[in-house]
């Protein structure tokens, strides 16, 4: 069975740049939507940032930093 772990500084570092994209997208989104409701807005910096996690995970999946593989191969 082969396990991959991540390290302690892939995870900062992921978190760190999440931040920074989600700041940015709030940042982006009230800028942009300045008309409409407080309703409207935070139903608009959902939906991008449901759209712009998802894009920010499947980049992170192809990024190998901060990660090793451990192969057990234990017999039962």
């Amino acid at each position: 069975m082969t396990n991959i772990k991540e390290s302690k500084k892939r995870t900062l570092f992921k978190t760190i740049s999440w931040r920074v994209v989600a700041t940015l997208n709030s940042w982006i989104v009230l800028s942009v939507v300045m008309s409409g409701g407080n309703f409207t807005k935070a139903v608009i910096m959902n939906i991008t940032g449901f759209v712009i996690f998802y894009c920010f995970e499947r980049i992170w999946s192809k990024i190998n930093y901060g990660r090793s593989v451990d192969d057990e191969t234990k017999e039962k």
